[in-house]
Order: C-alpha cells, then structure tokens, then sequence
C-alpha cells in the first residue's frame, strides 16, 4: 500500500498542477479579430467615433508554423482601441493559416483572446502543459514589430471552447494607445459568446484549469427585438476569471441575437459589452449612423438600484460582431 500512493502521489500532483491556471489569463491584452475587407470595417468604426484606429498595413510572416507545418502568412492588420481594449484586426490572404480558415468558417468576427506570457520560456511551458491536457497548437511563430520579437501562439480551442485560446510575449500595448478616445466615452467591459449547450464548454475550460460556468436564468423587461417587443428568453453562463466578465448566452426562446449569430457564424465571439453613462443618448448616436438596435430591455427591479439596461447595437457590417450598450441605475 506504502508503494501504491508513492507512485500514485507524484501522479495525481502532477495532473493537479496541470490544470492550474496561469495568471496571466486573468487579463486579455489584445483581441485577433479577422474580416474581409480591412478598409470597410475601419471606415465603419471610425464614423462611430473611434479615434485610436491605425491605418492599414500589408506585411507578411515567413516562416511561421500553422497545424505543425511551416506557412508563409500574407495579410493587411491595423490596430483599434476598443474603449480600453486593444484589437488586432486581420485581413487575411488566401493561403493555409489559422486566419484565412477561421474567415472561410465563421466569416467576420473575433477570433483569438490573447494574454501577455511573462516569457518565451514561459509559452513553451505552457504549450508543454497544454500538450498533457490534449490540447494542440494551432500555430505559432514571431514576427518585428520595431524592434520588439513577439513569439505567438494559438492554442486549438474553438472546437470545443468556441474561441481560440492565445498567449504572446514581446513588445506590450502602449498604455498611452488605450487613453484614445471615442465619441461616447464607452468603455470596454464584457466579453460575450453565443453557445447552445454550456454544459461540454464549461468542462472544456475547467479541465484547462479556468472557472466553471455558472448558469443562470435572464428575467428581463421591455423586451424588443429590432423594436418589435417579444418575450425572448435566454440563459446566461458567467465565467468570473480575473477583470473582466466571460458571458456565456444561450438562447432558449427566439428571436435572439444569439441564435442569429450561431446561425450566421457558428458558436462563438457573439458581442462585445460597452458601458455608457447614457444609455439613451448612445441609442441615438447609434442611430443616427445608421446602425439597428437589434435587441434590448433590461434587468432587476426596474428604477432601483441594481437594475440596468441593455441594447444591443447591429453592428454586423463592420466586422461581424455586436457591440452591447450597458447602463447601470445610479440614485
């Protein structure tokens, strides 16, 4: 017996620390958001008033290695502050890489959450530890970005977790990008994906050593959809790992936004939450550039603390994502 458990100690330590989180995925540092048409989504994005937008650049990536084989990666990438957050945003060649074939599958949208590793040797652990838990590289390589190597890689967790899992290391997001404002003062707040059992996506991430998914019910009221009131109904899976909010919606009653996007695009990256300080007044901002609202109402005890509303804005054309506005009831 003595022997059994110094032979199954060491075993069980060693899968235990395994599923340990790192914590550095408790802060997503960039979004990779892939589309068609780099020039269209900027110009949308920059008439809804957002000034940290680069201008386009056309570059390619040698040697870089997508499913164990070695690719060249033609593309056209600016850079965007998202109200606080920075995104990547990718206009693929065609060829053999990650990018190009999350675009032929899902069409536009986000498609990697990547998180600053501390070092090169800290990422090659990592995809060691990955490795134990079955979980393969998509790709990976480096390229220049100034002076700066940044070492990526992509871990092969849309399947099952319904986004890619990424971490970099190298050149960090200029603090002083992220303070670039935009005409509504929206901070960034919520990531949000559209899935239709939560149940295998929780388990998917526990076993990487992230937070189950803690379902619940949505009671809301003044429901609409695209300003038709409906009774549409919905849970919602809550991810709580570090800052910033995972909301994991799962329609239940259509019409949704959430069916609509898994229709459209397949489980994924649905929407992304924006606070405003005015909820009404960036409806009519929203509006008056012609974009929808395409779902809203709100929660709690209507006109008491701890209630809010939401609206989601159809901002499918520029980029194949939603952009969720939140107001929070203050006396």
């Amino acid at each position: 017996m003595k022997k059994f458990f110094q032979f199954i100690f060491p075993v069980f330590a060693c899968h235990m620390l395994m599923a340990q989180p790192k914590e550095y995925y408790k802060q997503v540092d960039q979004i990779v958001w892939v589309i068609n048409d780099l020039d269209a989504v900027l110009k949308g994005w920059s008439n809804l008033g957002f000034e940290g937008i680069t201008p386009g650049e056309s570059f390619t990536t040698s040697g870089q290695e997508y499913k164990g084989k070695k690719v060249d990666i033609k593309m056209k990438t600016a850079f965007m502050n998202f109200g606080g957050k920075a995104i990547t945003l990718i206009q693929p060649e065609k060829g053999k890489n990650a990018y190009y074939d999350f675009l032929k599958k899902h069409g536009d949208g986000a498609m990697v959450l990547m998180h600053r590793a501390p070092s090169l040797e800290e990422i090659n652990r990592e995809v060691e530890r990955m490795a134990g838990l079955g979980v393969n590289v998509l790709q990976r390589g480096s390229f220049q970005r100034g002076s700066a190597t940044i070492n990526y890689v992509f871990f092969d967790t849309q399947k099952q977790g319904k986004y890619v899992l990424g971490i970099y290391g190298g050149a960090e997001v200029p603090a002083g990008y992220l303070n670039t404002p935009n005409a509504l003062n929206m901070t960034f707040s919520q990531f949000a994906f559209a899935i239709k059992d939560p149940a295998p996506v929780s388990a998917f991430w526990k076993k990487l050593g992230f937070p189950e998914l803690e379902v619940t019910h949505s009671e809301s009221w003044d429901k609409e959809y695209y300003g038709v009131p409906s009774d549409f109904q919905m849970d919602l899976g809550w991810q709580r790992h570090g800052k910033i909010v995972y909301e994991w919606c799962i329609p239940l009653k259509p019409p949704t936004v959430y069916a609509d996007h898994i229709k459209n695009h397949g489980e994924g990256i649905q929407h992304f939450g924006m606070n405003v300080a005015d909820i009404d007044k960036a409806i009519a901002f929203m509006t008056s550039k012609g974009f929808k609202i395409s779902q809203s109402g709100g929660w709690g005890e209507k006109g008491k603390k701890g209630s809010g509303r939401f609206a989601y804005v159809d901002t499918e054309s520029i980029g194949g994502e939603t952009i969720e506005l939140l107001w929070n009831f203050r006396e």
